[in-house]
């Protein structure tokens, strides 16, 4: 267990994703650096397309300036690294593509079981906020989840509970024109007994507070960290405060 401990014992928290191909290592370092300046909780690395050299240089880069726990954040099963303290072990639970819900977590269970590399079971909902579907939406063949569907997102959400997953991720997708909304965040929360985390398309305080006082146990932030500083510290707070 890691996620439901954290959060009991510091509350609300913020994790900063950081993508390996979306800027070098010494880059990603200097951005994990910031967040934990500015009272991140955690550093998720990981990307629709990373791949093992990549992930694995810039998670090395961010463990030698930054002290906050590292969370894997793979795609595939090339998305590991044996200098991560954790990995976020998730099924894409509205893919329609066998690989997103076993397939890949096979090519890389023996290398976790090697490299020593504990485990965050996770269910992932990726919803569809956008005029156009996000990469990971493309890529995970998403069976599509509209802002509206709340009953297809809670029952999404109760399979992952009921196979023991540790918590789930309601994600919108990088570049989202809107984060996930307050209502489907809330009707959520109020289903579960395991932790939400929610992220995609929060990019000022605002959308971060809404989700936050709708129910979110996590939230995730990543682009706005790599391009406005201020704007992710003020994030943050809206988190934390």
């Amino acid at each position: 267990m890691f996620i439901k401990p954290l959060v009991q014992e510091k509350g609300i928290l913020h994790f900063t994703l950081i993508d390996p191909d979306k800027q070098t290592p010494q880059k990603a370092a200097e951005v994990a650096a910031r967040a934990e300046a500015c009272g991140s909780d955690g550093i998720m690395i990981g990307g629709s397309t990373a791949g093992y050299d990549d992930t694995n240089k810039t998670t090395e880069a961010i463990k030698q300036n930054c002290t906050l726990p590292t969370i894997l954040f793979p795609s595939n099963a090339e998305g590991i690294s044996e200098q991560a303290d954790y990995i976020f072990w998730m099924m894409l639970m509205n893919s329609q593509d066998r690989r997103f819900l076993v397939g890949e977590q096979m090519k890389a269970a023996p290398y976790v079981k090697k490299l020593g590399i504990k485990t965050i079971p996770m269910g992932y909902i990726v919803v569809s906020t956008s005029a156009r579907p996000t990469t990971v939406e493309s890529v995970g063949d998403v069976d599509r989840i509209l802002p509206e569907d709340m009953d297809k997102v809670v029952a999404y959400a109760l399979t992952a509970q009921y196979y023991g997953m540790e918590c789930i991720y309601l994600e919108a997708g990088s570049g989202a024109d809107l984060p996930i909304p307050p209502k489907m965040v809330n009707v959520t929360k109020n289903i579960l007994e395991i932790p939400v985390i929610v992220g995609g398309g929060i990019r000022d305080p605002e959308a971060a507070r809404k989700t936050v006082l709708a129910g979110a146990d996590v939230v995730v932030t990543g682009t706005i960290s790599e391009k406005d500083l201020g704007m992710f510290e003020k994030i943050v707070l809206a988190v934390k405060g």
